[in-house]
């Protein structure tokens, strides 16, 4: 049995990359789901990416 998760530390909801989180995009039962109480700016995501992405 394969499990997945999400590095939040690392999630970048895929900007600057895709129009849409993939890990969403490609799910097959729909497990990706908002979380409402943590939301980070687009500035900060963009961030992250230029951080892991030099």
């Amino acid at each position: 049995m394969d499990v997945y998760f999400i590095v939040p530390d690392k999630c970048t909801e895929c900007k600057g990359f895709h129009d849409e989180p993939q890990c969403a995009a490609v799910c097959p039962v729909d497990c990706c789901v908002d979380d409402q109480d943590v939301r980070e700016s687009l500035d900060t995501l963009l961030a992250k990416k230029d951080l892991m992405h030099l």
